[in-house]
């Protein structure tokens, strides 16, 4: 009898070692593959470069559109300069683009700021829409406001 018991106690710690070599992946690291797209894996390596372009906006709870053209920043070769027109309004942007997030600080009037945009190149359209938050700043007689935007590459994409 003691022969059984034994031998069970050692075939439960062998069951126990061998179910341990059975990882399972953290929910975010799963979440985070099954979004890479295979045709473009290296979204997240992207750089300035591949956003250089003409860009179309959409500001979808404001019914707003326009246009974004982006090109290399002219001080600092790795970042972002661009043009917006939106709205019947012309600014200028500046940012950057790291491990897939996207950031531009908009200014009218190329003194001060007007807005924050944040957001994420889509891995389902291989970096030909970019999806975030635009982030108006208050302004004399008018409300700062935070919304969704989707900017969407016109005509050939750079490459990646």
């Amino acid at each position: 009898m003691r022969r059984i018991y034994l031998l069970l106690i050692v075939a439960g710690a062998l069951s126990a070692c061998a179910g341990g070599q059975n990882h399972v992946e953290p929910a975010s690291q799963v979440a985070a593959q099954a979004r890479v797209n295979p045709a473009c894996p290296d979204l997240a390596r992207w750089q300035a470069r591949q956003l250089y372009g003409r860009w179309s906006v959409e500001l979808p709870r404001l019914g707003e559109h326009g246009t974004l053209v982006l090109r290399q920043h002219p001080e600092f070769a790795a970042s972002l300069r661009g043009e917006f027109t939106l709205g019947g309004v012309h600014s200028i942007a500046s940012g950057d683009v790291e491990e897939g997030d996207f950031n531009l600080d908009e200014s009218r009037d190329g003194k001060t700021l007007s807005a924050f945009w944040t957001g994420r190149l889509d891995d389902a359209s291989c970096g030909r829409e970019i999806h975030g938050t635009l982030q108006r700043l208050d302004r004399p007689g008018q409300r700062g406001v935070d919304t969704p935007f989707v900017l969407r590459r016109v005509g050939a994409a750079s490459g990646g």
